[in-house]
């Protein structure tokens, strides 16, 4: 059997702080001017690249942000284990404040274009909500396990409660993200 040489591609290779230079420009004209305005023009020109670079990389515009706002969410999902319900609810509610502190006005666009494109709303589901509900699940799950929550305590519920709270203070009524809203919010739902 003959031994497969795998050959250099032509041309250069991908460089990935292009691929986020890119993802970062279109990030910024989602945020500033809504899925349905921004172009590949207008990213190419704000990455300081050609139209070619990015459709080589990305086939269209919906399949760029889907991979630039996948690419941002997956950098800080966290699934700690600290031993204890309450240190890794806190943790985990810390690590969700800084996310949205970076990174809420992407997250905010995001959320709302998904209203209009079918194919933004599955890429939120899928990518925002689906891991961070899993490991939210992990935490409580853990707790039951443990002995620290009842053993018909409804998980799905109690993984959303955190998380649930922050989104709406980020997205409805615009109230501080205060570094101690973790532990207010464990405090309240997760007593010692």
């Amino acid at each position: 059997m003959a031994a497969i040489v795998e050959r250099p591609r032509p041309g250069r290779p991908r460089s990935e702080d292009l691929d986020r230079a890119i993802e970062t420009a279109a990030l910024e004209l989602l945020v500033a001017e809504g899925f349905a305005a921004m172009s590949i023009e207008r990213v190419a020109a704000r990455a300081g690249v050609g139209k070619a670079t990015i459709y080589r990389r990305w086939d269209n515009k919906v399949d760029l942000v889907i991979d630039a706002v996948r690419h941002r969410c997956e950098e800080h999902v966290v699934s700690p284990d600290t031993g204890s319900l309450r240190g890794d609810m806190s943790a985990m509610v810390a690590a969700l404040l800084e996310k949205y502190r970076r990174d809420g006005d992407v997250m905010l666009a995001f959320a709302a274009e998904r209203t209009w494109h079918p194919e933004l709303a599955e890429a939120f589901r899928t990518t925002f909500l689906a891991e961070r509900r899993a490991a939210m699940r992990e935490i409580v799950s853990r707790g039951v396990a443990r002995g620290e929550l009842a053993a018909d305590a409804d998980l799905e519920l109690l993984g959303d409660v955190a998380s649930a709270l922050v989104w709406h203070r980020l997205s409805v009524t615009g109230g501080p993200l205060d570094s101690d809203l973790g532990e207010r919010i464990v405090d309240q739902f997760f007593p010692a």
